[in-house]
């Protein structure tokens, strides 16, 4: 599919909010446990709430979302791999004609997947990789083995010729391998984005508690890494898009409104938690439908309401039913209520919308676990120091 093809299904889907795109997080299992994981749970932590779904339950789904004009799929975890089921979910999804993406950490990819589940296949593997050694593993995923697992994976996947990204999340433990991951995607031939960005988020409705804030990087440094990835993403023509970001930046028209939900959540796409909560992103635990009681719940508005003072119980978001297993129905609500979001005001007038991380997942997150947006605002005014061309 070409990308202009994409471009025009995706500005059709969001002017007639069709869910185009689905995420399927189909486990929440992980053989690695990085240290700013927001999904990994243990297998006891997933039986006491439940239990995965099977392949049953995540195709029929599926053949919902068929019916409602879905094309693109994301399998991710957790290590979707880690599911019982992965490759009959895998390869049914091909046959019913998705076109299916892949997250992996890639450690549990062998010959005979890529060669026999991988027939056909998938648009593209995206493989994170969190350090250049087994010592960076062993500090950060707390699985030395990884290292080695992963780049066998990068080999295999680039010898059955199966189209790859590199994904890199870079915190305080893998920063000083930055250079060196480089390195390696240059000599694998593989493409890769770099994010230094960590929202700082918890699922509360999964029980996971995190350690973003002290894994991730300090904004300056953040900041730091990002620009250093511009660099190379632009290559030769990095000093003009580094002009017309700054000119952007300082001459754009201000953020009228603050943050709003600018982006497919809620439009075009939706999230599917392994416990079957539809939700409009990955970042956002509400809104949300329990798609197998109907049971929703509106945005959790703690954030704005400790910015005004309010009581944590008139925080509380409201609930209504919806009729159990009706994705169509959940995805009505979903949209509507997603229309609904308040603006996030603290970026109300500001210029630097334009090259700073903000989200309004990530504003909202920045708000009720941190009391404010300061880090990224602090990120963005780094980004723009950097971009600015060297006084000599």
């Amino acid at each position: 599919m070409s990308l202009e093809l994409e471009k025009h299904l995706v500005a059709r889907a969001n002017e007639a909010f069709e869910p185009l795109t689905a995420n399927f997080e189909l486990t929440p299992l992980c053989n690695l446990h990085c240290d700013m994981c927001f999904v990994r749970l243990t297998r006891q932590q997933v039986d006491e709430r439940g239990g995965l779904h099977d392949a049953n339950s995540w195709l029929d789904i599926a053949r919902q979302l068929q019916q409602m004009g879905t094309l693109f799929i994301l399998l991710t975890g957790g290590e979707p791999m880690l599911h019982p089921e992965f490759q009959r979910i895998y390869t049914t999804l091909r046959s019913m004609g998705f076109i299916i993406t892949l997250n992996t950490n890639g450690t549990m990819i062998t010959e005979e997947m890529c060669r026999d589940t991988f027939r056909e296949k998938p648009r593209r593997v995206n493989v994170t990789l969190y350090g250049n050694n087994s010592d960076t593993y062993g500090r950060l995923c707390h699985n030395r083995e990884g290292y080695e697992r992963t780049v066998s994976a990068l080999r295999l996947l680039r010898k059955y010729d199966i189209d790859t990204k590199l994904n890199l999340s870079m915190v305080r433990e893998n920063s000083d391998d930055y250079d060196d991951i480089m390195a390696l995607a240059d000599e694998l031939g593989i493409p890769v984005v770099s994010n230094s960005y960590m929202f700082p988020v918890q699922r509360t409705l999964c029980g996971r508690a995190t350690h973003v804030i002290e894994s991730r990087l300090s904004a300056q440094e953040a900041a730091r890494l990002n620009n250093k990835f511009l660099c190379y993403k632009h290559g030769a023509e990095y000093t003009n898009f580094a002009k017309q970001a700054v000119f952007k930046a300082l001459n754009g028209t201000p953020s009228a409104e603050g943050t709003t939900l600018s982006c497919r959540a809620g439009r075009s796409s939706m999230w599917v938690t392994w416990q079957h909560h539809i939700t409009p992103c990955a970042m956002m635990d509400t809104p949300c439908i329990d798609l197998s009681t109907g049971v929703t719940q509106d945005l959790d508005t703690t954030a704005f309401n400790r910015k005004t003072g309010e009581t944590e119980t008139s925080a509380q978001p409201e609930s209504t039913t919806l009729p159990p297993g009706d994705l169509k129905a959940a995805w009505k609500w979903l949209t509507a209520t997603c229309q609904q979001f308040p603006a996030i005001e603290e970026c109300k007038g500001c210029r630097l919308h334009h090259i700073c991380q903000v989200c309004y997942a990530a504003a909202l997150h920045e708000l009720k676990e941190c009391g404010s947006v300061n880090y990224l605002c602090d990120m963005a005014h780094e980004e723009l120091r950097l971009l600015l061309p060297s006084k000599k």
